[in-house]
């Protein structure tokens, strides 16, 4: 092999090695499970496919699950602030910015949950029973606007 050669396949290899050209083509980054200030698992994700197939994969070991959308159609609703507080209103559980999908390992018990997207709040109670999922969506259809196409019939 000559040099010029030698040196393309070097840098070839580095380019394609630094994923310039080509994307990560190994799995989605594995989901970051955490812990909220009270001590409950949590994890937010659901943007992409890939995301929200390992999502679906783990729902079920979440007492409750959150899904954010918006409008009509149901579009998913990112950045989401959300506040959950139990019956005697303590603040149980709380984060900001969540993602589309958000799961939480709260104890069993009556929830107050107060959402807020781009300022415009949403409340919905939910009861929670030991060892069983519950999945919740919140849905801000009356704050956005719509996608009206421009002959304005749907066409």
């Amino acid at each position: 092999m000559n040099k010029l050669t030698y040196k393309l396949v070097i840098l070839l290899g580095l380019i394609l090695s630094s994923g310039f050209i080509l994307p990560n083509l190994a799995s989605a980054e594995p989901l970051q499970i955490r812990n909220s200030a009270h001590g409950y698992k949590y994890v937010t994700a659901g943007i992409g496919e890939e995301e929200a197939a390992q999502m679906k994969r783990i729902a079920k070991n979440y007492t409750l699950n959150l899904l954010f959308s918006e409008g009509v159609v149901g579009r998913w609703a990112t950045d989401v602030n959300v506040n959950i507080y139990d019956e005697a209103s303590n603040l149980m559980f709380r984060i900001v910015a969540a993602k589309p999908v958000l799961y939480v390992n709260l104890p069993a018990g009556t929830y107050t949950i107060l959402a807020s997207n781009n300022g415009n709040k949403l409340r919905h109670k939910v009861t929670l029973e030991a060892n069983t999922n519950q999945k919740v969506v919140l849905n801000w259809k009356d704050f956005v606007d719509e996608d009206v196409p421009l002959d304005g019939e749907g066409n």
